[in-house]
């Protein structure tokens, strides 16, 4: 799986406190009251002043918020929504765009109808900030209580939404850095006599017996040694082994950007990954599995060893699933594989994150409206308001024990579309030990494997590079290369092709700049 309210709550105390006073006279120090309790003028010796109106209450303040995404319920079933807008005094339209929100966003501020808030990837913010479309937020950090380190908000986390040392965007904080891990089918271990792999060799050694050697019994050779979902899927953990993220990423040694595809420990990762696919021991169709194809093929037996989020292998649903086309399979979590370059699980992006939050600049004219966004912002980020995105409505999703948040399951299918309120996540060990606390042993093991430091997520595409060629024309001729279709000898005019018309070159030198210019690199 990712304070406010004190704030508030004292806010509003104070303010029924001025209210009570002004109503009272004791806002005034020659002010009193009479015998009745009424307000005395203290001009007039003890005359009542005249009775003001009571103030009508103020007006919700609507706000447009525009999100990719699906699964948000209508208004009117959206309890989380209904209870935010009471909560702020708000009225908030949340529209979520399930297909093509870039464009449908650009229309949207190129017509001069931009929404009030956007949450944003990382070159959209980049673009937008140089465009002058957002608000600059640094003024407004100082009244957000709830963004703190000890909330997850550190200093490098909120570089993820800097522009030339402006703070765009409050941005969604981490996830566990590696969630998913190789699992095993015990079981087949058990009858082959093996043990689990340890070891990229071990590994070689447990899948070529999965695959030669009828761990399901049926008397045909049918069944996958390795499985997983798509390119880094499967094969990151492979290239993590052999010390390098997978190809296509940025990383730093010696204080310089690098590029994992042009490094000398990925060729001999494609040389040994070659090796596997020559043998038949990865899933022929690891490039088309999409969704939960990889894990399916694992709990029906076709495949022994699958590349899985820890939640698609032990969530209750899951588990359900699981047994429900055989109850008899067990499945062991393996720890991070050791090989040539040491022992790393898989590569994470330090610079990754969900989401950024960020306020249209067109809102510089209305300060009402902006208060209230920074007050949303910080509210779902701490205390009470964050307690109501991950867990619902207090008395009715869960209820406090000694401070100790407890799950009604009752009612918590009520509020499944949590996670897309949480709009800057939440203290992800916090969340998922009250959350899956049954499961925690798997997540917590995941939290302390060693990984890759990649820092992509840090650093926008220049202006007039198609990133998206590049990402499309990297992956073709890498899958040539472990396949045998493209030798490893050949990877040095790979890399001229990056260079000469993707421009490499310029795009480490940009990185290079960007990561100087938060700290990162010194």
């Amino acid at each position: 799986m990712k304070q406010k309210g004190k704030t508030l709550t004292v806010s509003m105390l104070a303010f029924s406190f001025l209210l009570a006073a002004c109503s009272s006279g004791g806002g005034s120090p020659t002010a009193g009251t009479g015998a009745g309790g009424d307000a005395t003028n203290s001009k007039g010796g003890g005359e009542k002043a005249a009775a003001k109106p009571a103030e009508a209450p103020a007006a919700p303040v609507k706000i447009t918020l525009l999100k990719g995404g699906t699964g948000l319920p209508a208004p009117d079933k959206d309890v989380l929504l209904q209870q935010l807008d009471k909560d702020l005094n708000m009225d908030l339209e949340f529209n979520l765009i399930p297909s093509e929100y870039e464009q449908q966003l650009n229309v949207r501020i190129a017509g001069g109808n931009p929404p009030d808030m956007m949450v944003l990837n990382k070159n959209q913010m980049f673009a937008y900030a140089k465009q002058g479309l957002l608000l600059d937020l640094t003024p407004y950090l100082k009244q957000m209580n709830n963004i703190t380190p000890e909330n997850g908000f550190t200093q490098d986390f909120m570089k993820k939404g800097q522009v030339n040392g402006k703070q765009y965007a409050i941005p969604y904080r981490p996830l566990i850095p590696v969630q998913t891990t190789f699992w095993v089918r015990q079981d087949w271990l058990d009858k082959l006599g093996l043990k689990p792999p340890k070891t990229l060799d071990e590994l070689k050694v447990v899948a070529k017996a999965f695959v030669e050697k009828d761990p399901d019994g049926n008397g045909k050779k049918d069944t996958i040694g390795i499985t997983g979902l798509g390119f880094e899927g499967t094969l990151s953990p492979i290239f993590a082994a052999f010390g390098v993220a997978a190809p296509g990423h940025l990383m730093i040694r010696d204080n310089k950007v690098v590029y994992s595809s042009a490094l000398p420990e990925t060729a001999k990762a494609i040389d040994y990954i070659k090796g596997m696919f020559d043998e038949g021991l990865i899933d022929p169709e690891f490039l088309t599995n999409t969704g939960l194809a990889h894990q399916e093929k694992a709990f029906k037996g076709q495949a022994g060893i699958v590349y899985a989020h820890w939640a698609h292998i032990k969530r209750p649903d899951m588990v359900q699933k699981m047994n429900s086309i055989n109850p008899n399979q067990v499945w062991t979590q393996l720890d991070a594989m050791t090989g040539p370059g040491g022992k790393f699980a898989d590569f994470f992006d330090e610079g990754n994150t969900s989401g950024r939050n960020v306020i249209s600049k067109s809102l510089e004219k209305d300060p009402k409206k902006v208060e209230k966004i920074i007050e949303y912002l910080n509210y779902v980020s701490g205390g009470k308001g964050q307690l109501l995105v991950n867990y619902g409505i207090e008395g009715k999703h869960y209820k406090l024990n000694n401070g100790k948040v407890e799950i009604n399951e009752a009612t918590v299918a009520e509020i499944g579309q949590a996670t897309i309120h949480q709009l800057t996540g939440r203290i992800e060990m916090d969340y998922l030990n009250t959350r899956f606390g049954a499961q925690k042993q798997y997540f917590e093991f995941t939290n302390n494997l060693p990984y890759i430091k990649a820092y992509d997520g840090f650093v926008p595409v220049p202006d007039g590079i198609n990133f998206s060629d590049k990402s499309k024309y990297e992956l073709e001729e890498m899958v040539k290369f472990v396949y045998g279709k493209r030798p490893t000898s050949d990877l040095p005019n790979f890399i001229k092709t990056l260079q000469s018309t993707y421009q490499l070159d310029r795009i480490l030198s940009e990185a290079e700049k960007e990561l100087k210019s938060l700290g990162i690199i010194k």
